[in-house]
């Protein structure tokens, strides 16, 4: 499973990396990924930002609160 590690990263650097990140994996079929932010401030933010994400079908956190596996939707065949 693909990881994106977001520690260190200010609010709108972790934001422009989760959207890229998101792409990345949509862009490659890669239909479920894990976003690691810690208990941060990020982590504040983040479920508003996988909400807003129209290529993300689901995410949940993971029992350690620091991180969610996000589900993508599936790629268009064009």
């Amino acid at each position: 499973m693909k990881r994106l590690d977001l520690h260190g990263l200010f609010i709108h650097d972790a934001w422009k990396t989760v959207a890229r990140f998101i792409d990345e994996c949509y862009y490659s079929n890669i239909k479920t990924c894990e976003i690691i932010c810690g208990q941060g401030a990020i982590k504040q933010e983040i479920e508003t930002w996988l909400s807003l994400n129209n290529k993300v079908r689901k995410f949940t956190i993971t029992r350690t609160n620091g991180s969610y596996i996000v589900k993508l939707i599936k790629k268009d065949k064009k």
